[in-house]
């Protein structure tokens, strides 16, 4: 009989054990292939300016374009007939920064992060790496300072310090460096995470990519970031373009004919990285 009985526990014992080795083993495979691909997805977006602040042009504008720009009623069109001949000379738009204190004005992608593992994981920094600079190529600037602006939730980068991104968000953290207490929590059926990024290359023509960094069960993680299998490009403010007007709430003023400080609405030149003023 006892015989009988340990014979029956060693043939539990050794299914008990060979059934936990089946459910260990068939969960590390689930997890190796939940770990296998990209641990997340980026979708990114250009972001749509409702209201430039600022609009650069790589050359000059002719006396005829000039007395257009120049004869624009403002109060019948806002910034409509702006726009139309800034395209016409294929100019190019810039936003104004979330932070009145940026090294110069920005333009900005949307960024919507998404993964479909099981387990999770968390964006816990963003960088910006591999950049390639030179002195802005525009010759012609022309500036927007009649409207109000605020702050967004998101990240502004001064690509004069691409590895610190500073929080957007309007509350006690404005300014502060936004992943010192803030991540973007990803997979386990989290939703998906957005960020607002704002880059702002100064007086610079900038191309960079983006860097992830990111931590899981097996560690931290690094994942570089593109515009849709292209570089990220930014235009900057030249230090000292050929022409400079400004659009006020009461027209339109040639800097060239009216420099600083004679007229106040007119930029102190030349433009400087560590050293911005538009106003």
């Amino acid at each position: 009989m006892v015989t009988a009985v340990s014979a029956w526990l060693f043939a539990f014992a050794m299914d008990y054990f060979s059934a936990e080795q089946t459910t260990r083993r068939a969960m590390e495979v689930e997890e190796n292939v939940d770990r296998e691909g990209d641990a997340f997805t980026v979708s990114v977006r250009k972001e749509t300016i409702e209201l430039p602040s600022a609009y650069v042009l790589d050359r000059p504008l002719s006396p005829e374009k000039e007395r257009q720009l120049m004869s624009i009623d403002l109060d019948k069109t806002h910034l409509n007939e702006v726009e139309k001949l800034v395209a016409s000379v294929d100019g190019h738009r810039l936003d104004g920064p979330g932070l009145y204190e940026s090294d110069g004005y920005v333009e900005t992608w949307l960024m919507d992060f998404f993964s479909d593992r099981q387990a999770g994981l968390a964006v816990t920094g963003l960088r910006a790496r591999d950049l390639e600079c030179r002195p802005a190529a525009a010759r012609t600037v022309i500036l927007v300072v009649y409207e109000g602006g605020g702050a967004y939730d998101g990240i502004h980068f001064d690509l004069s310090r691409p590895s610190t991104p500073l929080a957007l968000d309007p509350d006690n953290n404005l300014g502060k460096p936004y992943f010192s207490h803030k991540k973007i929590d990803l997979g386990n059926g989290a939703t998906p995470g957005g960020l607002r990024a704002e880059v702002s290359p100064g007086i610079e023509d900038c191309s960079f990519l983006f860097e992830a960094e990111y931590r899981d069960a097996k560690g931290t993680h690094l994942r570089k970031i593109d515009h849709n299998g292209r570089r990220f490009h930014v235009r900057g403010i030249p230090a000292e373009p050929e022409q400079v007007y400004v659009i006020t709430i009461e027209g339109v003023i040639n800097c060239g004919e009216k420099p600083w400080p004679k007229v106040d609405d007119c930029p102190r030149l030349p433009f400087a990285r560590g050293n911005w003023s538009h106003t």
